[in-house]
């Protein structure tokens, strides 16, 4: 008797090995079919499935983010669709936001061995939207800083489907402050603030947004200093101020501070004397007809006297250095010399000396000590007159607020267009 084995067989990933033997005997077949698991770090599974799961009860909250997710296998890939677009992520879950309308979610599980696939699809039924109306029930000023600005009402309305009452308002307002039996109403708010709330019906579902609050309108007010720059020995100042927004917004109150820790004061156009130089910050405080007050600022420059008067002047016609001017002196900062140059030698555009004393007078003699031109508040406008070439004397004499001064000097009148 002769035996002969042939074994032959073929590996299924799922299955394992099927494992064939056939025995001859005098040219007969011995069948002997074995199933041996074959162990490969693969678990023997059966067929795949892919039900979706949701982390919520249905319906769900619109315009929230929601994770699905189906049952884990190694070696598939998961496509997601929601409405017939695809997801980016393709593992067995996913996070995918559901917007106002019914969604359709749709999985394709595909197992990378055997080719083999599964597809499920599971509607997503979604709770009724809802948004947030603001309306302001009352303004308030808008200096926070006092109880007259922090006055401010604010409403939230829910606006949907449901019934007004099955809206619950949470308002984040620090302290909490709402209106007794109303929690839709925010109370004692500032004026041009943001203020968040937060909407929850009785399906839990969320709306969060941000009101802004205004206040009652300020005039619109431009103050005028006269001068903006002022001098100890003449340190007046005249204030005033214009109401452009008279015709809707009236100012049926106001009062001034110079900046100078003196007394304020309630007249509309005072002037004011300052005692010593420096830069200073004068204020207006307005109030409209609901009392709410509002500051307009401005700023005053206040030097000592440090005058310029030349020793010569050209009054040829030339439009340059035509007339005796006596001015500022420039500054040896800005590139002058103190005293040496003044700010504008053509006398155009510049202040005159009457600017920086209360008073002055000004006389020009002769060699022979003869008056030939004298002047009380000196406007920069003498030109010589019908005087030839030549040196003449002036002496200042000059009023001020803290003394009186007087300058003394020659100047010569040269190149004098012939009469």
């Amino acid at each position: 008797m002769h035996l002969f084995l042939l074994l032959h067989g073929h590996f299924r990933q799922e299955t394992g090995l099927m494992l064939m033997i056939k025995i001859f005997k005098n040219n007969t077949v011995i069948h002997l079919s074995i199933l041996f698991a074959f162990i490969t770090g693969q678990t023997v599974q059966g067929q795949i499935t892919c039900d979706i799961s949701v982390n919520s009860t249905l319906p769900v909250c619109p315009n929230q983010e929601y994770t699905f997710s189906a049952p884990f296998y190694e070696n598939a890939v998961y496509d997601w669709e929601k409405d017939g677009n695809p997801q980016d992520d393709h593992d067995n879950e996913v996070f995918i936001i559901i917007d106002s309308l019914t969604s359709v979610i749709q999985l394709t599980v595909t197992d990378t061995l055997t080719s083999e696939t599964c597809s499920s699809t599971l509607t997503i039924p979604v709770h009724p939207t809802f948004i947030i109306n603001f309306k302001q029930l009352q303004l308030t000023c808008t200096n926070s800083d006092t109880a007259n600005g922090n006055t401010a009402k604010m409403q939230a309305i829910a606006k949907g489907d449901l019934d007004p009452g099955q809206y619950h308002y949470f308002w984040d307002v620090k302290p909490i402050q709402v209106a007794p039996g109303d929690s839709s109403v925010a109370v004692g708010l500032m004026a041009y603030q943001k203020y968040s709330i937060t909407v929850k019906d009785n399906f839990g579902c969320l709306v969060k947004d941000t009101a802004w609050t205004i206040g009652y309108p300020n005039a619109d007010i431009r103050i005028t200093a006269d001068p903006d720059t002022a001098y100890l020995q003449n340190p007046f100042v005249t204030f005033s101020f214009v109401n452009l927004s008279e015709d809707s917004i009236s100012v049926i109150n106001s009062f001034w501070d110079f900046g100078d820790d003196t007394p304020t004061t309630d007249q509309e156009n005072p002037t004011h004397a300052y005692q010593e130089e420096g830069t200073y910050y004068p204020i207006l405080t307005a109030f409209n007809f609901q009392g709410c007050d509002s500051i307009y600022l401005d700023t005053i420059l206040v030097k000592p006297v440090d005058l310029f008067i030349p020793n010569v002047f050209t009054p040829n016609g030339d439009g340059v250095n035509d007339k005796f001017v006596i001015t500022e002196a420039k500054p040896k900062s800005d590139g002058g010399q103190g005293g040496q140059k003044s700010v504008a030698a053509d006398g155009n555009g510049i202040k005159t000396v009457n600017d920086y004393y209360e008073s002055t007078e000004l006389y020009i003699f002769n060699r022979w000590g003869r008056i030939v031109y004298k002047s009380t508040n000196y406007q920069n406008d003498w030109d010589g007159g019908k005087l030839p070439d030549g040196v003449y004397f002036y002496v200042l004499k000059a009023h001020g607020a803290i003394s009186d001064e007087v300058y003394k000097g020659s100047v010569t009148i040269f190149g004098k267009t012939k009469q």
